[in-house]
């Protein structure tokens, strides 16, 4: 069962645009993502006691060896094979991955599937942010949503012409300010990198694909390497 439809927005509020039309100043856009880190808190904080719950899908990057056959026969030098080549090839993304499935929690709602088409923003009367897209809703890891939200703003900087960094800063605020109890370490935002470059992968090809592809699997790399080097000095 859906967390309240009041929260959600389903069909979405008359006059909203999801995040990828919004535009503005730099103050404008961080209101907005202030905005949008208390509505991922507030989703995270409903009760779980009102209504049952199912569990939301664990990212199926956390287990390589299920990917369709499709995927797992795909040509060499295609976007599938190098999101696979990039897992099994590095210790430290294996590692990534065993950590957010030892940590995955499900005691709380969450979205399950933040993106830029995802998130509706209400300009008027008052600034407001709902969320669609609820086939990956339930019970699952708070911290699932705020990587996924990050590399969202990472993604939309490009497109807003701004740095990613204050913006990010200000969702994490606005997060932290309605008392969202998830909390964002390497290993899931390696993992949620590497999902990212998976669903480049699996888009339509197009010019830049390749280049954007690489990015989302250097940042998987990046932060997976922080974590064997935790690992190392553990």
């Amino acid at each position: 069962m859906y967390p309240p439809p009041e929260l959600m927005g389903q069909a979405g509020p008359v006059g909203s645009a999801d995040l990828a039309q919004q535009r503005g100043t730099v103050a404008e856009l961080a209101q907005i993502c202030q905005a949008w880190g208390a509505a991922i808190a507030t989703l995270h904080t409903v009760s779980t006691r009102r209504s049952p719950a199912s569990l939301a899908p664990r990212p199926r990057v956390l287990s390589p060896r299920l990917y369709k056959p499709s995927m797992r026969d795909a040509a060499w030098g295609s976007g599938y094979a190098a999101v696979l080549e990039a897992y099994e090839s590095s210790p430290d993304l294996r590692a990534a991955a065993i950590e957010v499935d030892q940590r995955w929690t499900e005691q709380h709602w969450i979205h399950g599937n933040l993106s830029a088409a995802t998130v509706l923003v209400e300009q008027q009367p008052a600034l407001r942010v709902t969320f669609v897209g609820l086939e990956h809703a339930g019970l699952g890891d708070p911290a699932w949503d705020l990587a996924s939200a990050v590399d969202t703003i990472i993604w939309l900087s490009l497109l807003w012409h701004t740095a990613a960094q204050p913006l990010v800063d200000y969702l994490i605020f606005g997060y932290r300010r309605a008392g969202g109890p998830g909390q964002l370490y390497p290993a899931i935002q390696a993992v949620r990198a590497l999902a990212t470059g998976l669903s480049v992968a699996e888009t339509p090809q197009q010019i830049g694909q390749e280049t954007e592809l690489e990015f989302w699997l250097g940042r998987a790399r990046t932060y997976a390497a922080r974590v064997g080097w935790l690992m190392a000095v553990a």
